[in-house]
């Protein structure tokens, strides 16, 4: 299996439209192919990256060098691979300009007046650093989306902004679900501290006030669960974790001691322990040596 890296400048500035059309034309093929890669796109300028059977690739590259939408296409790397280093691709796309090079660490001075053949054929090492970056970038927002509107199927996009659609009406129901909730508060308050003397006030009645708060706090968590799903660059199981270390923690609170057996504290007190210890373990700084391995 062969990677080959090209460049070539754009006969003409691409449009839209144009994009779209190689970007249909590539995913198909290079489905049918067996083949990945990315393409960046920039400043009249071509970068690409396919990879795949050695054969079948470089059929597809003398098919590209043909192509009259592009010149002065030029090789700068051909390596031979074990596997898919794009494999989330059929064919991976990026149009890039001057502040997406400056967000590449190490390519600070760079600018888009340097995105050409010219200049990144005497500096490969740039196009392997900006690729690099693009690669890392997709792959890191493909982990933390989970409702992705970048994804290659059109079909998929609907999908996914048909479910985002949907998971904001639910969080305008849950917001009313809170200001309920907001609303039981209050009623208990005046129930429990207003309405009787303060000489049958008994410890129950704190343990129902703040059980009635934990509630409110329980639901705004699980309103931004609910948020979550159309966020980025967040990791899901974090809040869940938190969610549930809160539901238990209300749970505690209001325990009836007289009602629960011995086992089912010992039960109680080992979820929130794995929680906890879980909670941690998502939540603990990185070590500095997987940070750069990354």
């Amino acid at each position: 299996m062969i990677q080959i890296t090209y460049l070539s400048s754009a006969t003409r500035a691409m449009s839209q439209e144009d994009l779209e059309d190689i970007l249909n034309t590539s995913r198909d093929n290079n489905a049918r192919l067996g083949i990945t890669g990315m393409l960046l796109y920039g400043n009249h300028t071509f970068i690409q990256i396919l990879e795949g059977e050695e054969d079948v690739v470089q059929e597809l590259v003398n098919t590209i060098k043909r192509d009259p939408r592009h010149t002065n296409f030029h090789i700068v790397k051909k390596k031979t691979v074990e596997r898919h280093e794009y494999a989330d691709w059929s064919m991976g796309f990026k149009r890039v300009g001057g502040a997406d090079f400056k967000a590449v660490k190490g390519l600070e001075p760079f600018e888009e007046k340097d995105f050409n053949t010219k200049f990144l054929s005497s500096h490969t090492s740039l196009v392997d650093s900006l690729m690099e970056h693009f690669q890392k970038e997709r792959q890191k927002k493909i982990g933390q989306e989970e409702l992705s509107l970048d994804e290659e199927d059109r079909l998929m996009n609907i999908l996914h902004r048909t479910i985002r659609g949907a998971v904001k009406v639910v969080a305008v129901l849950m917001v009313f679900t809170i200001l309920w909730g907001v609303l039981d508060v209050v009623y208990i308050l005046y129930q429990n501290l207003l309405a009787p003397t303060f000489t049958t006030f008994s410890i129950r009645d704190i343990v129902t006030t703040f059980g009635a708060f934990l509630a409110v706090l329980i639901a705004i968590e699980i309103f931004i669960n609910i948020t979550l799903y159309i966020r980025k660059d967040i990791i899901h199981v974090k809040l869940v974790v938190a969610t549930a270390l809160m539901a238990i923690a209300r749970k505690v609170i209001i325990f009836d001691f007289s009602k629960i057996t011995p086992l089912y504290i010992f039960a109680t007190a080992t979820v929130v322990l794995a929680l906890g210890i879980t909670y941690w373990l998502i939540d603990r700084p990185m070590p500095t040596g997987e940070q750069e391995n990354e």
